[in-house]
């Protein structure tokens, strides 16, 4: 029995001991570990980042418009009449003064020569009156003379009467002849000469009026008369165009005239040969909006002087070149959205910085940034949506 309980008693105190190994191993790695600056420091985050570049957000942008001649004249029929030869057809180039339509005009010869004979006789007239004038005077100064030299003989003598009678004489003929030089007796003629030009010069602008005439260098349109046809005065015959110059005009929204607002010139083309662009001068951009359509009135002017381009034609006009629609963009993966609110990450020297952005078009994969981003800034592309503002983050490049 002694035995059992001394066997007892020492599998007991093996327990003890063990137990008390343990305690003292256990404070032993406590004490050989301790915790270190390292481990009580923020995580690095690593992530992918991706330089700021201008991205093409696609082709410019346009705006169909309409093509008319820069000069549009009305070629009026200045008298009545028959229309008795056409000379020009549509689409002839015509100068100012060429012929296009005639019309009957006999009766206007007619006035023309009673005018013409009219004043022929009034110059006539005119003519015989001033050789009696002439005639008239020289037979005075004649008269004159003569009573001078009589004035002389009877002052030789001693006759005072006969003096006397000589002196009147002459006196008297002076004052005729110095009355037939202040009196103006032509006018009378010359006025008649004058009435009867100004009717030769009004029957040749009726006369002109029959032959109806390109009133400026063009092409014709709008002709639409046949021979024989009755014309009223004022009618419009035809349509004088100038086809070296074209206006063209346009309507825009508010967006889109504030891309062309500021600008000088803008290109244009023809829908079927795109490859052919052309400048045209911006002449006109209304401030305001037209009331009704709420739309921006454009006008352009463009040079047209190898006729490519035919009034009446639409063209498309790039309000944006090639190069304004290369933009600021980024991934759109990369984008932090908060509700309305949207954000990007920058890695700026090894630290995440949120940068609130104002987003435009989309284009693929990328969206133009309007504000918050400049060229050549580093963006996060992978792993942002785990960034806090100001975390330490490791970067590489993305693939």
């Amino acid at each position: 029995m002694f035995q059992r309980f001394a066997k007892r008693k020492q599998r007991a105190g093996s327990v003890a001991a063990v137990l008390i190994a343990a305690i003292v191993l256990l404070a032993g790695c406590s004490e050989a570990a301790p915790v270190t600056e390292e481990s009580e420091s923020t995580p690095v985050i690593p992530i992918k980042t991706e330089a700021a570049a201008k991205v093409s957000m696609g082709e410019p942008r346009e705006q169909v418009a309409e093509v008319s001649a820069a000069v549009k004249l009305d070629i009026p029929a200045l008298a009545g009449g028959k229309v008795v030869q056409i000379l020009k057809k549509n689409g002839d180039a015509v100068k100012a003064g060429d012929v296009i339509v005639q019309l009957e005009s006999r009766s206007a010869e007619l006035q023309k020569k009673q005018a013409a004979a009219g004043l022929a006789s009034a110059q006539k007239a005119l003519q015989k009156a001033r050789d009696d004038q002439a005639a008239s005077r020289a037979a005075l100064v004649n008269s004159v003379a003569s009573l001078e030299d009589a004035f002389i003989q009877a002052s030789s003598q001693d006759d005072q009467q006969l003096i006397d009678a000589a002196r009147r004489n002459l006196e008297s003929a002076k004052q005729q002849l110095a009355s037939h030089d202040s009196a103006n007796s032509l006018v009378v003629y010359e006025g008649q000469v004058d009435s009867s030009a100004v009717q030769l010069e009004q029957a040749d602008l009726a006369l002109e009026g029959y032959r109806v005439i390109a009133p400026a260098a063009g092409t014709l349109t709008d002709l639409a008369i046949t021979e024989g046809m009755a014309i009223n005065v004022g009618a419009t015959i035809a349509v004088v165009q100038n086809v070296k110059q074209l206006t063209i005009k346009t309507e825009l929204s508010e967006p889109a005239a504030a891309l062309a607002r500021g600008k000088k010139e803008l290109l244009y083309y023809n829908a079927d040969n795109p490859s052919d662009k052309r400048k045209a001068t911006l002449v006109y951009l209304s401030d305001v909006p037209n009331a009704a359509s709420r739309m921006y009135a454009l006008e352009l002017l463009a040079n047209n002087s190898d006729g490519a381009i035919k009034p009446g034609e639409r063209v498309q006009v790039q309000l944006t070149t090639t190069e304004e629609e290369l933009v600021v963009a980024v991934p759109s993966l990369s984008v932090v959205r908060e509700g309305s609110d949207t954000f990007i990450y920058i890695s700026n020297a090894g630290v995440a910085e949120k940068r609130a952005v104002k987003l435009g078009r989309v284009n693929g994969i990328y969206q133009e940034v309007l504000e918050g981003l400049k060229e050549g800034e580093s963006v996060v592309v992978s792993g942002q949506h785990t960034l806090k503002d100001g975390q330490n983050i490791q970067s590489s490049a993305a693939e």
